[in-house]
């Protein structure tokens, strides 16, 4: 009948978080220990994939890329900025005196 109560007020949102931990070592031990439990047999082909993956994923933890990407967008943002002072400074300089020429005249 109607959309709002005017008696009772609405209950709060309850947001339901559960914490988890991550521990990246012992994930690796864990897939190690599963293989040689299950007595699977890898051929060469698969055992190099398994390391050329590994090797991926600790290069990315050790954060070397992000930092390297970091260093270069501020470097950027450096010489856009510098850029764009030239840019107004010799146009303030140029033009300038003769707007305010315009205006006065």
């Amino acid at each position: 009948m109607a959309l709002f109560s005017f008696f009772r007020a609405p209950r709060h949102q309850q947001f339901k978080y559960v914490p988890r931990f991550y521990d990246p070592r012992k994930e690796k031990l864990n897939e190690i220990l599963g293989q040689a439990a299950d007595g699977e047999e890898l051929s060469e082909a698969d055992k190099a994939k398994i390391r050329i993956t590994r090797s991926f994923t600790q290069r990315n933890t050790d954060g070397e890329i992000a930092r390297r990407s970091r260093k270069r967008s501020n470097i950027i943002l450096l010489a856009v900025i510098f850029v764009l002072l030239v840019i107004s400074y010799l146009l303030l300089t140029l033009y300038l005196p003769r707007f305010v020429q315009m205006i006065e005249g």
